[in-house]
């Protein structure tokens, strides 16, 4: 469960780059919208197996889903400008 977050986030910079080449922002989206339902379905699978524990084990739930939240949020607003540069230099080398 835990092993699938790196390798959304390292799809985050590879659709970005893509998404600026096809001229298409909405691609640059797809994998933080993947990242966050995949956030979503483990955390509720995070608190189903937690049930009526402690509050600790609640609080690692809810600190596992704000942290790659967070991550997932940052890394997509940092890859923008990646989009727009790729964007410029796909406009650069193929201006049609």
């Amino acid at each position: 469960m835990f092993h699938v977050m790196p390798r959304i986030m390292a799809a985050i910079p590879v659709l970005a780059a893509c998404a600026g080449w096809l001229s298409q922002p909405l691609l640059h989206l797809l994998a933080p919208l993947i990242g966050a339902l995949f956030l979503l379905w483990r955390d509720r699978a995070i608190r189903r197996r937690v049930g009526q524990s402690a509050w600790p084990s609640d609080g690692f739930a809810r600190h596992v889903l704000t942290d790659d939240l967070g991550n997932l949020l940052g890394l997509t607003l940092f890859t923008a400008p990646l989009m727009l540069l790729v964007y410029g230099l796909h406009m650069l080398v193929l201006p049609f």
